[in-house]
């Protein structure tokens, strides 16, 4: 995770956690996208401390998406259907 990611994730759950079921996050679908670079060995560990960050902060996981220079125009797709799933889900 990017630097700059990590902080807003950290200061965003420091914020919500404590509040526990009158978290404004609390329940609410998200996904988590993962886009390493290189070898793309980082993408399981970045999805695995966003799973986390996001059980802290009490979100329901949707789906995550590991994407690695090889795989990126497959899953940029399943992102987009990701997407589309999670707001048919919500609107209904």
């Amino acid at each position: 995770m990017s630097e700059s990611a990590k902080a807003f994730t950290d200061r965003l759950r420091r914020c919500e956690a404590p509040r526990g079921d009158e978290s404004g996050l609390l329940g609410k679908p998200a996904i988590a996208v993962a886009a390493a670079g290189g070898s793309g060995n980082g993408t399981v560990t970045c999805l695995l401390s966003m799973e986390r960050w996001m059980q802290h902060v009490r979100v329901r996981v949707f789906d995550l998406i590991p994407v690695k220079r090889w795989t990126r125009a497959h899953k940029l797709v399943a992102i987009r259907e990701a997407a589309r799933a999670m707001v048919q889900e919500v609107s209904r």
